[in-house]
């Protein structure tokens, strides 16, 4: 972990971002440290340990060269306030966005504020200003140059972007080179986001410490909206730098008081089971304004709080309690998290343009991969990202990042809608398989899959700018041997369309790989061949497109058996396992190896039940947070609330 508190022991972030209740944005023009002080109180005693404020800009940078000294006096306050309260600190220089508007200095008078030098020099100035004055408080814990910058500055070049990060957090890091220093872009990046942003995060990781996340996530499926925070922690983590939860939440005109706990509850432990550095919510307080602004334009923003205005605590602000304790115990026990981890392939033209390709026919690219990142999670499986290196063009082909594809990191890869990618990664991949590793992918039209013959030992019926559809509504496959998760003869259909290239499917002529499902018309399904030590899944259809536009959910379990029947293949000896639809389970070991925190989440928003197996006989349940049923030696069937929680305590016994 890289944050760190004065005795050097890691520490897990767990608090909010803060305005007071009575005064919102203007805190520091409407000065009121009675109440800041009962806030802070507030939040020791919900479990929290940090805390993220904003120095408003407009409050404090009076002129090019003017800091105004009382705002710096109410500074040191808060921060003295925060110290005795025992809560860290995360403060935020840069308040040109907030809550849906932007902020501005009146002196500006639209100079470009990242490439304008006499804006760079008053805004050097400024943070200078401020870092020198405060950063002997122990309880600043790190610095975050903005909140949200990208709103503010609009469109700008990624290189021009990354000089100014540069220039601003090597001027932080000259004055204070201890604590580590995060943009504070909300992360809204094409590495994360698959659309052409301006912050780039291949090049601001080269200078910041960690990334920040910010997400509302809105979707027409609840699964994929409930595995956003485990997918944007799993793509942020591929570039290198510490991830954590810097703002997140929901509003309860938007939402039920207990639906918004539910929501914080699945937050906090997926993202724990993702190995976030922490989790910061929007936000502590609600507000009730008449005329002031954001709130009078953007009314639900008044809702984000876990704090009523009567200062009673809505459901969600105890979930920070419950969550502080177990972090606590994982943390101060120096419990090592164990991965088992499949790899799943996001190709390069996700974030990255190449000049001239076929002009897509579907472009929703973040929200398909969050599909195939959702099935694979709803099927109990962990997985990491395989990012492959964008060939930058423009920079002498040198690649975005290095990957390694080792079968022992990843014993499986999936590769949905298989497509697009580089010849120096395909031969990456080739070169994977061949040395032990198993490699799932599906058909995707126009696909750049080079010699089908021996990659899927297929002869296809492709032809060029021609899909092919079936006429009919429904696929219905018949499994062909007993395999996996499957029996011999079991039937399940899938729901077709026909109304786009993507939906086609691929014609085989022939192959000579083992069939293992084939459809009504008697033409395979899923069929697996051997390339040198390893082996490959082909689908002839595009499953995951398919998911991804249906919204009968009824059969996307059945395509998840196919996933975790692969997955059963090459993870035989796991100590533990768990059964059942959108459970996400995450397991920790003690640094001796006699105990470990095993943590399941139900991603459902309905009551489900799953069996979780403890396969090793040395190890035995201790304590449970949850009533179960042992069903038989090692399996115990758990009921589970909606969003619900349980945790195993596992221990080593002698023989």
């Amino acid at each position: 972990m890289i944050f760190k508190n004065p005795e050097g022991e890691k520490i897990f972030l767990l608090g909010v971002n803060y305005w007071p209740s009575s005064s919102g944005l203007n805190m520091w023009s409407e000065w009121s440290p009675d109440e800041i002080a009962k806030d802070f109180n507030k939040m020791r005693e919900l479990g929290m340990n940090v805390c993220r404020f904003f120095i408003f800009m407009p409050d404090f940078l009076k002129g090019p060269k003017e800091i105004d000294t009382t705002m710096m006096k109410r500074l040191t306050q808060f921060l003295e306030i925060s110290k005795e309260s025992g809560i860290y600190t995360l403060p935020s220089f840069v308040v040109g966005h907030m809550s849906g508007e932007d902020w501005d200095v009146q002196w500006r008078k639209g100079r470009n504020f990242i490439t304008d030098s006499d804006m760079i020099e008053a805004e050097k100035f400024y943070i200078k200003t401020i870092v020198q004055s405060i950063k002997t408080f122990y309880n600043i814990i790190g610095w975050i140059l903005t909140n949200e910058i990208s709103n503010y500055i609009k469109t700008q070049s990624p290189k021009q972007i990354a000089f100014w990060v540069n220039e601003i957090i090597s001027l932080i890091k000259a004055l204070d080179p201890e604590k580590p220093v995060c943009v504070g872009d909300g992360a809204w990046n094409p590495e994360i986001l698959g659309t052409q942003t301006d912050f780039h995060l291949r090049l601001l990781n080269k200078y910041q410490d960690f990334v920040g996340l910010h997400y509302y996530p809105r979707e027409m499926d609840p699964w994929r909206h409930s595995f956003t925070t485990a997918f944007r922690l799993r793509m942020a983590q591929e570039w290198g730098k510490p991830v954590f939860i810097e703002e997140f939440g929901n509003s309860t005109t938007l939402a039920s008081e207990e639906n918004q706990a539910n929501y914080y509850r699945s937050v906090f432990y997926s993202s724990l089971i993702n190995e976030t550095e922490g989790v910061i919510s929007w936000c502590l307080n609600d507000f009730d304004f008449n005329e002031k602004r954001p709130y009078s334009h953007h009314p639900y923003e008044e809702r984000f709080g876990i704090v009523k205005l009567d200062k009673s605590v809505k459901l969600a602000g105890l979930e920070f309690g419950e969550f502080r304790n177990v972090v606590d115990e994982i943390c101060s026990k120096n419990y090592i998290k164990v991965e088992n981890n499949v790899g799943l392939i996001i190709p390069s033209y996700y974030y990255y343009s190449y000049p001239y390709l076929f002009k897509p026919q579907f472009d929703k690219w973040y929200d398909f991969y969050l599909e195939c990142f959702s099935l694979l999670k709803r099927s109990n499986i962990d997985v990491e990202m395989v990012i492959e290196p964008a060939i930058e063009l423009e920079n002498n082909d040198e690649l975005s990042l290095e990957v390694v594809l080792d079968p022992k990191h990843y014993p499986i890869i999936f590769s949905p809608r298989m497509k697009l990618l580089t010849k120096k990664f395909w031969e990456q991949v080739i070169e994977y398989v061949t040395s032990g590793g198993t490699l799932y992918y599906s058909f995707s039209v126009d696909s750049w899959v080079l010699d089908w013959d021996k990659i899927a030992s297929v002869k296809t019926d492709c032809k060029f700018g021609v899909p092919d559809f079936r006429s009919e509504n429904f696929l219905e496959i018949t499994v062909n041997d007993n395999w996996g998760h499957f029996s011999k003869g079991e039937n399940f259909r899938v729901p077709l369309k026909n109304t786009d290239p993507e939906f086609s499917y691929c014609k085989i002529l022939e192959t000579t790989g083992h069939i293992i499902m084939i459809d009504q018309f008697g033409h395979p399904v899923l069929s697996k061949s051997s390339l040198g030590k390893g082996q490959i899944y082909f689908a002839t259809y595009p499953f995951e497109i398919l998911s991804l536009n249906s919204l009968d959910d009824s059969w996307k379990p059945t395509l998840g058996k196919i996933y975790k029947s692969i997955y059963e293949e090459s993870f035989q000896d796991q100590d533990f396992q768990i059964n059942g639809d959108g459970l996400e389970m995450g397991v920790w070991k003690s640094s001796d190896g006699h105990f470990y925190k095993v943590i399941i989440l139900n991603h459902s928003w309905d009551e489900t039940s799953g069996i979780f197996s403890v396969n090793n006989r040395t190890l035995e349940v201790k304590t449970c947070s949850s009533e179960y049923e042992t069903t038989s030696p090692g399996k115990h069937r758990i009921n589970f609330k909606r969003k619900g929680v349980c945790i195993f305590d596992i221990q080593y016994i002698e023989k």
